[in-house]
This record gives C-alpha cells, sequence and structure tokens, in this order.
C-alpha cells in the first residue's frame, strides 16, 4: 500500500550531496525521451484545466535513482502480487502476454546511477538540474531550518518541484519502459511512482503508473 515516506526521501537526496556528489556515467541519451514524455504527460500540457500546473520551473535531480528501501522500494520479484496492489482497480496493462513477460524479465541491479548531464526537453515547463550546491544552500544540516522550501519557493516564483528519475528499462524490441519517477513540491507534499511507459512512433506514452508512497 502506498505509505508517507517523504521526509525519508528528502534524506536520501540530500545524502547524495552531503560529502560532494560523485561522478557517474552518463546517462544514456535515450532515457531523456522518456524523461521528457513523463514531464509533459503529468504538466497536461495543452489542458487548460492544468494551467496553474504549466510553465513552472522544475528542477531534476542530477543523478538517477536506484532501488531504496524509502522512494524506490518496488520488487519486481513478486509480480504480480504487488503490482496489481498498487495500480489502480480499472487499469488492465499488466495482464497483456507482452507486459506480464517484460516485467518479469526486469533486473533491479540494471537501474544503476547514472549522471544527467542536461536538463530535460519539455512542452510547457521549464527544467533545470539541481546540483549539489542548490542543494547544500536549501537543504543542508545547517541551512534547511533558515532555508527549506520556504526559501527555496520565495527566490524562483514558479518553482513546481524537484523531481527525481531512475536510469530507464526497456523491453527487447524497445517497444516498452519501466522507470520510478518521484516529485517533491514542499517539505509535505510528494509522491513516488513506477511508470510504465509504451511507445507510439518516436514517442512515449504512459500506460500505468503505480503509486509506491505519497505525502
Amino acid at each position: 500500500m502506498p505509505f508517507v515516506l517523504l521526509f525519508a526521501f528528502l534524506l536520501a537526496i540530500q545524502s547524495q550531496f552531503a560529502h560532494g556528489q560523485k561522478v557517474y556515467p552518463e546517462l544514456p541519451e535515450q532515457d531523456y525521451t522518456v524523461y521528457s514524455a513523463v514531464i509533459n504527460e503529468y504538466a497536461n500540457c495543452g489542458d487548460t484545466k492544468y494551467a496553474s500546473q504549466q510553465n513552472q520551473l522544475i528542477f531534476v535531480n542530477t543523478v538517477t535513482e536506484v532501488k531504496t528501501r524509502h522512494g524506490f522500494s518496488f520488487d519486481f520479484v513478486n509480480i504480480p502480487q504487488e503490482l496489481n496492489e498498487l495500480l489502480p482497480a480499472q487499469s488492465t496493462f499488466q495482464n497483456e502476454p507482452a507486459w506480464k513477460q517484460f516485467i518479469a524479465s526486469i533486473d533491479t541491479s540494471a537501474f544503476t546511477k547514472n549522471t544527467l548531464t542536461r536538463p530535460i526537453k519539455a512542452q510547457c515547463q521549464q527544467t533545470q538540474l539541481w546540483t549539489d550546491a542548490q542543494n547544500a544552500y536549501y537543504f543542508s544540516e545547517q541551512t534547511a531550518p533558515q532555508r527549506g522550501y520556504d526559501a527555496l519557493q520565495k527566490d524562483y516564483e514558479n518553482f513546481g518541484a524537484i523531481v527525481s528519475f531512475s536510469k530507464v528499462a526497456y523491453s527487447n524490441d524497445r517497444s516498452k519502459a519501466v522507470c520510478y519517477y518521484a516529485s517533491v513540491r514542499d517539505g509535505s507534499a510528494g509522491s513516488g511512482y513506477i511508470l510504465f511507459l509504451e511507445r507510439s512512433g518516436t514517442s512515449w506514452k504512459i500506460a500505468g503508473r503505480a503509486m509506491l508512497w505519497i505525502a
């Protein structure tokens, strides 16, 4: 069941920067396309009902997430039991043979730490990489009590969220993809998902989302 792990998630983010950020292999170029599709879908670009969510500044963590107890906690070994508990009741894609085969084949160790070297292209959002210097300025043990999200929102009036992605896992035919995605808007609002995406031509669409935690 989804559960509140925002505080632990923030600690995990901050620990990446505590003693200087390590350098990891560069993120594969193909993963940027998947990330763009995710950001665009969550922004509901083109839908006037969600105008307030558009044209916001999205900070993207420069290191991809790996499986952890708090946050990216999905266990592919327990398919389909865990997945069926986390997906919405109306979700059906996971019962398709091709999806079942792909999901069952995913090795969690494939979600390695990689470094993003550029912002994500987005249709109706602004994106910037979230640096170690920014993290230390707002969220270090010394600065968080005086700054934190209150100062971040004052310094960036169009601030939307700090988001994190895992590296993307692809099916053999590259028609399906899975990644972890988390978004934190302030100290009491955030959520994390396993996202399941399908390729349509040169673009990606979210076929399903399994919520892992919410605050």
